[in-house]
C-alpha cells in the first residue's frame, strides 16, 4: 500500500480493467487505497443514511434538473398508469435563446 499512483499489469478480473481480446494484459498506472490531501476528487455514493445529519448533503432537498425522456421511465418516476398523457409530466430544461427570449 502506498500513497500514490503505481504502474500494474492487469489481466482478466482486474479491477478497473476490461480485456478485449482473450488473454490480453495491459499495464495501468493505478491509485493505492490511501485517501491523502493530494487527492483532487472522490467520488462517494450515499448507500445508507445514519441517524445524524450532514450538512447541505442529507438536510437540503435539490430537485432533478433534467427527467427522464422515455415515455415508460416518466411514468416509473411520476407513477402514473399506461392510460395516462406521459406528454404533460415531461420535465424540460429552460434556456435563453439568441434573442434572448427564455425558452
Amino acid at each position: 500500500l502506498i500513497n500514490k499512483r503505481a504502474k500494474l499489469l492487469l489481466k482478466t478480473g482486474s479491477k478497473a480493467y476490461r480485456p478485449r481480446r482473450k488473454g490480453e494484459r495491459k499495464k495501468k498506472s493505478v491509485r493505492g487505497c490511501i485517501v491523502g490531501p493530494d487527492i483532487r476528487v472522490l467520488n462517494l455514493v450515499v448507500v445508507q443514511k445514519g441517524p445524524g445529519e450532514i450538512e447541505g448533503l442529507t438536510t437540503e432537498n435539490i430537485p432533478r434538473r433534467l427527467g427522464p425522456k422515455r415515455a415508460n421511465n416518466i411514468r416509473k418516476y411520476w407513477g402514473l398508469l399506461k392510460t395516462e398523457d406521459v406528454r404533460k409530466f415531461v420535465i424540460a430544461r429552460t434556456y435563453t435563446n439568441k434573442a434572448g427570449k427564455e425558452v
